[in-house]
């Protein structure tokens, strides 16, 4: 594992890296393949999503070598992007799979939101590293990037794991597993996680 190439914030300009970093390393996610229907649609949908709300209410780091990216939001940003400037987004999911891909979609966040802790935190919306570099450590240097601002400001943090794999890793971090959940009928789990303020 190399311990030269560090992480570095996300410039509003980053959309484009991240959203292709992210649709690398989600290419396999059970989750988004069962909403989108295949793997094509990823990138246009995560640089969207970046542009649109997580690097203009939210921020993130990027591996220095493009190897691995995050998305967070802080405490009292929504993740839902607002109809009127979600139509792009709609037209990605629609593409991808017909309306049939835009049902899947709502219904998860639908569901989601009524799991979404009250209690203010910060969300970590996304993080991934390149199929090519999983395993050679961006991932836990991007945690820490996160973590450290989260735990500047001590407020707890959350996420939606799509793996039941990589939920040792979120715990070695301090998350734990507050509930294992089936959005809907089909759908692939996820396991909601909660990590305390510290």
């Amino acid at each position: 594992m190399s311990t030269q190439i560090k992480a570095r914030k996300l410039l509003p300009f980053d959309h484009a890296l991240i959203g292709d970093i992210i649709a690398d390393s989600f290419s396999d996610d059970p989750v988004n393949l069962w909403v989108f229907g295949s793997a094509k649609p990823l990138q246009r949908y995560y640089t969207l999503a970046a542009k649109k709300l997580y690097l203009k209410k939210g921020f993130g780091h990027v591996m220095q070598d493009d190897s691995g990216g995050a998305l967070w939001l802080p405490p009292g940003v929504s993740k839902q992007i607002p109809l009127w400037n979600s139509l792009d987004i709609a037209w990605t999911m629609t593409k991808a799979d017909g309306l049939s891909a835009i049902v899947r979609g709502i219904k998860i966040d639908s569901f989601l939101a009524t799991k979404k802790p009250q209690t203010p935190h910060y969300y970590l919306f996304t993080i991934g590293a390149r199929q090519a570099s999983q395993g050679k450590g961006a991932g836990s240097a991007l945690m820490r990037e996160g973590l450290r601002r989260v735990d500047e400001n001590k407020f707890p943090a959350y996420l939606e794991s799509s793996k039941e794999s990589n939920v040792p890793y979120y715990q070695r971090f301090g998350f734990e597993v507050i509930e294992r959940v089936e959005p809907a009928k089909d759908c692939p789990p996820l396991w909601l996680m909660w990590r305390e303020a510290r």
